[in-house]
């Protein structure tokens, strides 16, 4: 790909602050004037969440989350861009709760060590980092000792600082860098092969997410899981997982499905954006499972939380397909039967959540539930849970600027 250059930043960064890309950046060791040129446009707050400059070790360690033994290395700075991806993610999430996912996140991570007021045995060298949802570039250079000033490797570190932040934006300018004969910048770019990329693809079927970010492949099983598009993830929930806890005695793990009857299904970016309401906090079991008949079947001997409205889903005939007499197992003549048959048989159950619905707080006692399911069921009473939040309340509040 062909790029325009440039010899000031000024220009460039006017650019990344029309760009819809927002980003955390997290820079130690040299690389902090990149952070500067982009306070010193107009518009920083368009591109800018969050800047960090981890200077010290114990810093350093504190902002990735784990001990290093060699700070200064390419592996370092993709590490640094990983934290400061979800970290972009977690503030948009809390920004723009009405438009989750709508903004592009960037990762930002450099780690440098180059001329000071003392001899180095090492070598002087930048590696930065930028993570967003398509995966993670990686630029790195050694620079030629006593071949220019403190000043002169830092204003290259952050130039490539700035063109990393250029090129996961879209744009096709860069700076120029102005390095010597026997100074190379190394790129090189990974695409996104995390677990969750493979399940959008069809190749997994489910993948957990927990609490610290890591992602596995197996599903649990005899679980509580709490099921929803949590778009977005509120107080509600929080509260609701709690007392599901409680009841059932298991361990509760939210659960995404990344494609829905109704609705086209999410984009790995759109995916992490929803996934960041939970890093931290609470594990995540994203599947491609649109209902709960393959949701059971996926993850057996499971317990599904589900609201009063979705527990009277359940049992009418005009949220299934055409009843299909092969796939009852109870024989009972109706979806709703044979749905409830095959997630019996799979040990699955519901624990059922009351809601206000037309001015009173309906339980699973209002639902005509058959006699053959009736075991499948658990209702929450009024005074076990009651959350009158809707995330679709604070969509529609938030994008009203309430």
């Amino acid at each position: 790909m062909w790029f325009s250059k440039s010899a000031s930043p000024a220009g460039l960064i006017k650019a990344i602050h029309k760009s819809p890309h927002m980003a955390v950046l997290a820079v130690t060791g040299a690389g902090a004037r990149s952070v500067a040129w982009l306070f010193a446009e107009p518009g920083a707050s368009r591109t800018v969440l969050d800047a960090r400059i981890p200077y010290s070790v114990q810093a350093h360690d504190e902002y990735v989350g784990t001990r290093a033994e060699q700070h200064v290395s390419a592996e370092q700075a993709r590490l640094m861009a990983e934290v400061s991806y979800w970290r972009a993610l977690a503030l948009l999430a809390k920004a723009r709760q009405d438009r989750l996912g709508s903004t592009p996140a960037i990762g930002i991570g450099c780690t440098a060590t180059i001329a000071t007021d003392r001899p180095k045995q090492g070598d002087h060298r930048c590696h930065v980092a930028a993570r967003t949802a398509s995966g993670m570039a990686s630029y790195s250079i050694t620079f030629r000792k006593a071949a220019r000033p403190r000043d002169g490797e830092e204003e290259i570190v952050s130039r490539v600082i700035i063109n990393a932040l250029a090129e996961a934006s879209g744009l096709g300018e860069r700076l120029e860098l102005r390095l010597l004969r026997d100074e190379e910048l190394e790129a090189s770019f990974t695409p996104s092969d995390e677990p969750l990329s493979r399940l959008l693809t069809g190749v997994l079927k489910v993948v957990v997410v927990h609490a610290d970010g890591s992602q596995s492949e197996d599903g649990p099983t005899h679980a509580t899981l709490l099921a929803g598009s949590f778009n977005p993830f509120h107080e509600g929930h929080l509260k609701l997982a709690e007392v599901a806890a409680q009841a059932t005695g298991s361990d509760v793990y939210f659960e995404i499905s990344v494609s829905n009857v109704e609705k086209p299904d999410l984009t790995l970016a759109e995916l992490h954006a929803r996934l960041a309401q939970f890093r931290g906090r609470w594990p995540v079991v994203v599947t491609r499972a649109k209902t709960f008949v393959e949701k059971a079947a996926l993850l057996p001997d499971s317990t599904f939380v589900v609201g009063f409205d979705t527990a009277v889903r359940l049992f009418d005939e005009r949220f299934y397909p055409p009843y299909d007499a092969a796939s009852d197992p109870d024989a009972s003549g109706t979806c709703a039967g044979s749905a409830m048959g095959q997630i019996l048989r799979c040990g699955g159950a519901f624990l059922v959540a009351g809601r206000v619905k037309d001015g009173q707080f309906k339980t699973l006692n209002e639902i005509a539930v058959p006699a053959l399911y009736r075991g499948m069921l658990r209702g929450l009473s009024e005074r076990e849970f009651r959350s009158d939040l809707s995330s679709t309340e604070i969509r529609t509040r938030t994008g009203d600027g309430a």
